[in-house]
């Protein structure tokens, strides 16, 4: 029996602005399992929400996406397909709950609306209470009349959160679910999510540039780079043995949790321009390995496992030597 929930393959989004066509994904494949928690890591700009905000169609008029293969539990995504699942078979928990929530509208209405527009069957105030409830609003019968603005950050991504899941979702995306809170919050909203998954078995996409949530929350892990997965695998792999030169500045610049004083070591550079990609890897002028042949060529990946693999010039040339 295939146990994936999401296959895509192959994605490949652009965007037209003034300047030109932005390439913000080039050929990018992945798959979700059943109960899975996918950590999706990156620089701002790699393609991390773009990514999810493709397979949701919700990308705007003025973006083209393609992909050789793109199904939700084994059916194919066609636009209207998506505009079905949306919000209630798969769910997005967005960045900056402030501007994704309507200002002019109350909590309990916004939740309400979720259900109606998927025809719950059964007591929808009774369902926004107990929902409410759950994300820790309280006491929710007199919460669900406030506005966004009366609420607190942590609450309204609690809100965001019950939004989400209020449909019972088999998929849930979590973009920077903790973007701009303070540590407490961070941990009470991951908590949340852990709790929900668990409850429910639903499976998880968790977009984030912070590394230490994805080694804590994730079953495997892909690092994204200027528009392409760059390196994948278990949280396991990519850790302990990261093998990108990409995946490895991102780890060196993060601190590390084992009582060591350590200088952080940033990737020098800027990323790549999408509206004039590269014409070999994208990470070539900021890669201390570079090699002429990441001007010319595109890498291809090289599998190390079931589950690990990379796309680098300095894996072919290991494999090369090797059969040598």
């Amino acid at each position: 029996m295939n146990d994936e929930i999401l296959r895509v393959e192959d994605l490949r989004t652009t965007f037209t602005t003034s300047a030109g066509e932005v390439k913000a994904l080039n050929g990018v494949t992945f798959s979700v399992k059943r109960g899975e928690v996918l950590g999706i890591a990156g620089e701002s700009g790699s393609g991390k929400s773009t990514a999810m905000l493709s397979v949701m169609g919700l990308t705007g008029e003025y973006s083209k996406v393609k992909a050789d293969k793109m199904t939700f539990m084994g059916e194919e995504l066609t636009p209207s397909r998506v505009k079905a699942l949306r919000g209630k078979n798969i769910a997005m928990v967005f960045q900056d709950p402030m501007t994704s929530l309507n200002p002019v509208l109350t909590a309990g209405y916004q939740l309400e609306e979720a259900l109606k527009r998927h025809h719950w069957n059964g007591n929808i105030k009774e369902r926004v209470i107990d929902i409410l409830t759950k994300v820790g609003i309280v006491p929710a019968e007199q919460r669900m009349k406030n506005y966004p603005h009366e609420f607190s950050g942590g609450q309204r991504q609690r809100i965001m959160t019950a939004m989400s899941i209020i449909c019972n979702p088999e998929l849930l995306i979590a973009d920077e679910p903790t973007t701009a809170l303070d540590v407490t919050v961070q941990a009470q909203i991951l908590n949340l999510l852990r709790e929900i998954r668990k409850a429910s078995g639903m499976s998880m996409i968790l977009i984030t540039h912070d590394l230490g949530v994805i080694a804590g929350e994730a079953d495997r892990v892909i690092a994204m780079y200027g528009g392409r997965i760059v390196e994948e695998g278990t949280v396991r792999e990519i850790f302990n043995s990261p093998k990108h030169p990409y995946t490895m500045g991102l780890l060196r610049s993060v601190p590390k949790n084992d009582g060591k004083r350590e200088r952080l070591i940033p990737i020098e550079g800027q990323p790549p321009d999408l509206l004039n990609p590269p014409e070999g890897c994208p990470f070539v002028k900021r890669c201390p390995k570079a090699m002429r042949i990441c001007l010319r060529q595109k890498p291809v990946p090289l599998t190390l496992s079931g589950t690990h693999k990379y796309s680098c010039w300095l894996a072919q040339k290991a494999a090369k030597e090797v059969k040598e």
